[in-house]
């Protein structure tokens, strides 16, 4: 089945996550649960809020949280799961960095009676797998694009020049590429793409637009998988005195130093336009919800998707007011 049809639309799924069977409880104190969460890379602003939000409410509950981070190394991420589930934690959260190498380490826990839930990257029909929770990732992208596109077609004319950033090579994130490419033509068709460039962290933003400086000065819109990578790129590109006016910068997760970018460009005249809310603290609250309601013994027979809205000029004082 292809991703694309897993998901429907946001509320759709949301009204339908509840399945009607419950379990027999795996736990009865909560204080008893240690909950485990295995992001990407700490290095990245979003993961951390996630992991905040998750602490936070964990917290809340009288769980104890631990939070590994395994700096986007593939066989860290895989090693902390197999210590995890060697210590007998009650519930593991991943984001995959590489699906197809956590698909046995995943049965390893579901052997053990541990249920994993997958945040970000979507495995489909992964046994051990008892929800995923995350953004639509078409729907993600899209947003994104289509608010770029909007920028564009009032202020730009004739051909124009985009860049992509994407984060890990896999077909759930491509898919958000491709979506911010759409979303980007529906508005603004006379549209050159450069060849996408990966923006992980942001380190990945100083390579990305000091690369393009040496070619490609004249680029006028850059979208990214997430907000990280591309508000260092807008960094350097202040620093290279490019025209703003003629540039829109964005990316995905509104994370605090986006939304705070996002605010000081609509103040001054800058170029970073646009972020994607996808609650991102919030996101790590409903892990923690979800898990105690996975401990009960509810089951869940659809992914629990996170709505995507953006956040441009238009609306950044609404955020500003929270």
């Amino acid at each position: 089945m292809r991703l694309s049809s897993c998901f429907k639309t946001a509320a759709a799924v949301l009204a339908s996550t509840l399945a009607l069977t419950l379990a027999t409880p795996r736990l009865t104190h909560a204080a008893d649960v240690t909950a485990v969460y295995i992001p990407m890379d700490l290095a990245s602003p979003y993961w951390v809020e996630v992991s905040k939000g998750l602490k936070s409410e964990g917290q809340k509950l009288g769980w104890t949280v631990q939070i590994y981070n395994p700096e986007s190394d593939v066989q860290k991420q895989v090693s902390a799961m197999e210590n995890y589930i060697a210590q007998k934690v009650d519930i593991i959260y991943v984001s995959a960095l590489d699906k197809n190498s956590l698909v046995s380490v995943i049965k390893k826990a579901e052997d053990a009676g541990i249920p994993v839930v997958t945040q970000s990257t979507y495995m489909e029909n992964v046994p051990g797998i008892v929800l995923h929770v995350g953004p639509d990732e078409a729907n993600m992208g899209a947003t994104l694009g289509e608010a770029m596109g909007k920028w564009a077609a009032a202020n730009l004319t004739g051909k124009i020049k985009a860049v992509a950033f994407r984060t890990i090579q896999d077909p759930s994130t491509l898919v958000r590429v491709q979506g911010m490419k759409d979303g980007l033509k529906k508005y603004y068709p006379n549209v050159e793409f450069l060849p996408d460039m990966p923006g992980m962290v942001p380190e990945d933003g100083f390579k990305n637009m000091e690369a393009l400086l040496q070619s490609n000065r004249d680029i006028n819109v850059l979208m990214s998988c997430n907000d990280d990578s591309m508000m260092t790129a807008y960094q350097v590109a202040k620093s290279a005195n490019l025209d703003l006016s003629k540039m829109a910068f964005g990316g995905v997760n509104a994370v605090p130093q986006a939304l705070d970018t996002i605010a000081k460009s609509k103040a001054n005249n800058g170029a970073y336009r646009v972020t994607v809310d996808i609650t991102p603290f919030h996101d790590g609250e409903l892990l923690a919800d979800l898990g105690k309601r996975i401990l009960a013994g509810e089951k869940f027979d659809k992914p629990y998707v996170i709505p995507a809205k953006a956040v441009t000029f238009d609306n950044i004082d609404e955020y500003s007011k929270k």
